[in-house]
């Protein structure tokens, strides 16, 4: 069985899954009421409403902010240009500079042995320098110049990390994208991003 032919199996085996699971939930009988709310929680739906959101006290940390948010644009930019999609790459890019934004935003001093770090200012300085050669190379859709800017922008990622205290987390140029879902090809005709 070919490797797109197991992945629509699994699937459509998914889906159907998820219908049987939906169909006995439906056809089951109601749940018992529920104890007296506890002070401070959110007030109970009303008959046949969905129940309120519940906001959860998330607290992401440094680390998991950059799993989430600058990993996959790291890998993204990477993949697209690897394609010479230079609108995507650059997309991935501004996308990237912006997570930096967000993450000192949320986390705006790292805390460490010897003092805090100020994480807007040396985000700034430590991959400003760095975006802005790889945004030269996709200006110029230069292909070898993105692989030298990308690689320095890399190895600054790995620098930071060992001045954080954290040799151990090493950042490397992609071998594959790791996102099987997404066409990093051009698409004919697209717009440049302005």
């Amino acid at each position: 069985m070919t490797s797109r032919a197991l992945a629509v199996a699994l699937a459509a085996g998914s889906f159907s899954l998820a219908a049987a699971a939906v169909g006995i939930a439906q056809g089951a009988p109601a749940p018992a009421a529920a104890p007296a709310a506890k002070a401070g929680a959110p007030a109970p739906a009303a008959a046949g409403k969905p129940a309120p959101l519940v906001i959860l006290d998330f607290k992401p940390t440094l680390s998991d902010l950059m799993t989430m948010l600058i990993q996959p644009r790291h890998i993204k930019l990477w993949a697209a240009a690897q394609q010479r999609n230079w609108t995507l790459a650059a997309f991935e890019l501004n996308e990237m500079r912006s997570a930096f934004d967000k993450i000192a935003a949320t986390i705006p001093k790292y805390p460490q042995p010897s003092a805090s770090v100020d994480l807007a200012p040396t985000f700034i300085s430590l991959m400003g320098p760095k975006i802005q050669q790889v945004n030269g190379a996709l200006s110029a859709q230069n292909a070898m110049q993105f692989t030298t800017a990308f690689n320095d922008l890399t190895v600054t990622c790995n620098s930071c990390h060992e001045a954080l205290n954290h040799p151990y987390l090493v950042i490397k140029v992609p071998d594959t994208t790791g996102y099987p879902n997404q066409d990093f090809r051009p698409v004919p005709g697209a717009a440049p991003l302005k």
